[in-house]
């Protein structure tokens, strides 16, 4: 039998063999006994919505594990990977905010959720005057960011000027949602 890719060759060799892979037992993280401060009713906002994002990275984690082998090509399985991959370290930097929390009983704010609470609190602070500025200058890093996405001479960094763009227009939308009350 011949082979037109390693990876129907691969296919073939695994439906062959005699050893059938486990499936993963899916169970809740135990997250409340890790983290116990989580039952506590003064938890802060920012760790809450960090929690409510670790259990949808894990879900989605082991999903894309399970898909995994049913990639078909090499570019599939490199997107799936890529995937699997921002879950997991996203679920870590989860993980490190929570220790943290757990260690000091301050937020340490690193992870990208946490700095987008503190800029809004920030926001909701601020006066006319100080919006005003923030709107002209977030405006402004919307237009490059697009800029620089648009000359496509670099594209191994558009998965975060991406990121950067949402964050910038989210910031536009709620200081326009201020400045309108």
């Amino acid at each position: 039998m011949r082979f037109t890719s390693r990876i129907e060759y691969n296919k073939a060799r695994i439906a062959r063999s005699p050893v059938k892979s486990v499936p993963i037992k899916k169970t809740a993280p135990k997250l409340r006994e890790r983290w116990p401060f989580l039952n506590s009713p003064d938890v802060p906002v920012e760790l809450q919505a960090l929690v409510t994002q670790r259990i949808t990275r894990w879900h989605e984690y082991t999903e894309l594990y399970h898909q995994l082998r049913d990639c078909t090509d090499i570019d599939q399985l490199s997107k799936k990977t890529g995937q699997l991959l921002d879950a997991y370290l996203d679920a870590q930097a989860i993980a490190r905010e929570l220790d943290y929390y757990q260690q000091n009983k301050k937020v340490l704010g690193k992870h990208p959720l946490c700095r987008h609470y503190k800029q809004l609190s920030q926001l909701r602070s601020s006066s006319i005057k100080e919006l005003l500025h923030e709107q002209e200058k977030t405006r402004n890093n919307i237009w490059r960011v697009n800029s620089e996405m648009k000359k496509g001479d670099k594209p191994h960094l558009d998965a975060k000027r991406l990121q950067k763009l949402q964050e910038y227009q989210m910031k536009l939308q709620e200081i326009n949602r201020l400045l309108d009350e």
